[in-house]
């Protein structure tokens, strides 16, 4: 049963338990959930409606809960022109340069040189010449 709507979707949609198997239909019927012996199907606006309000309620409830949780992660860095900074280094290993990756250093000292809108950062070397461009989540302070 999913925990956020706090019903099986089937019950969501169709307002009674799905019934799997015919020996389940007499428990239904002494629990009350089937009210009569040749069962049509009845759409009862009320209890859907009162069923939709409380589903609505349960997922604005988990978007909630999930929202809270994603939010605390995430971080609001804002770095400066000129600061000086690591990036991550993403280069992979070459059998013909002779480079390993595992052995390599795994975050580059590098210069801030340009903003480029919210998140996105122009680097450069020590020297300063251009390196790339890359997003605030591959760079952190020095």
């Amino acid at each position: 049963m999913p925990s956020s709507i706090g019903c099986t979707p089937y019950f969501a949609t169709f307002g009674i338990p799905m019934i799997q198997h015919g020996a389940s239909y007499e428990i239904y019927r002494k629990l009350g959930a089937i009210v009569s012996a040749d069962y049509s199907v009845d759409t009862k606006p009320d209890q859907q409606q009162l069923l939709r309000n409380k589903l609505m309620k349960g997922l604005k409830l988990a978007h909630e809960k999930c929202m809270k949780v994603y939010n605390t992660r995430g971080k609001d860095v804002r770095f400066q022109i000129g600061q000086v900074v690591y990036r991550r280094n993403f280069r992979q290993s070459s059998t013909i340069d002779s480079y390993n990756a595992k052995l390599a250093p795994k975050q580059v000292k590098c210069i801030i040189l340009k903003v480029i809108g919210n998140s996105m950062y122009e680097l450069g070397d020590l020297n300063g010449k251009k390196v790339g461009i890359y997003h605030a989540k591959d760079i952190f302070v020095a």
